[in-house]
């Protein structure tokens, strides 16, 4: 007799061989004369309007010309072509493209504080929790002072938190194998 988790790998195993990509709301890729396209109710868009100043069409196009697989040094290696959309969505004054690399790495630096408990020798080590938070999208890094003993502070940082949990359900909502953990998270 069939176990429950062979009979959801041979579905998953069925569905992968007609389609690329499914989601419960209709998002599908489907090949077409050689070319992935999007569902017709669906469009490419950026997902911050305004960050780039190129058109996405071609920019998905371009990324599309490089190949089935690529690395972030593929995108620029083929965005140093002026004439191509990709181009626009670079900085290609050095000084400021430097500057912009150390506000990532200002970034990176805070995230990488981290609280750490200690554990025993025969428990298994928590998940490190961030010393600095951003609890809004205008603000700066908080410190744990401020985060978790400022009520406002600490419901915006929750909120932030429901959010990201959220967007990860999005993200992994073809993982069928993940319904029972999706469904804890409002």
């Amino acid at each position: 007799m069939a176990q429950p988790n062979d009979i959801k790998e041979k579905k998953r195993s069925q569905q992968f061989k007609t389609v690329h990509y499914m989601t419960r709301h209709s998002l599908m890729l489907t090949e077409k004369k050689g070319v992935t396209q999007m569902a017709e109710n669906f469009i490419r868009t950026w997902r911050t309007p305004g960050l780039y100043k190129a058109d996405v069409e071609k920019v998905y196009g371009e990324l599309c010309e490089i190949g089935d697989e690529f690395t972030p040094q593929d995108i620029v290696d083929a965005a140093r072509d002026e004439s191509k959309e990709l181009h626009k969505c670079f900085t290609w004054d050095n000084d400021i493209a430097a500057n912009k690399y150390r506000l990532w790495e200002a970034r990176r630096l805070t995230s990488e504080i981290v609280f750490k408990r200690e554990v025993t020798e025969n428990e298994l080590p928590p998940a490190p929790v961030r010393v600095f938070n951003k609890t809004d999208h205008v603000g700066g890094y908080k410190i744990p002072e401020r985060t978790f003993k400022v009520q406002e502070e600490y419901e915006a940082l929750l909120q932030r938190a429901l959010a990201e949990l959220r967007a990860f359900k999005l993200k992994y909502q073809a993982l069928t194998e993940l319904e029972d953990i999706f469904a804890l998270i409002p």
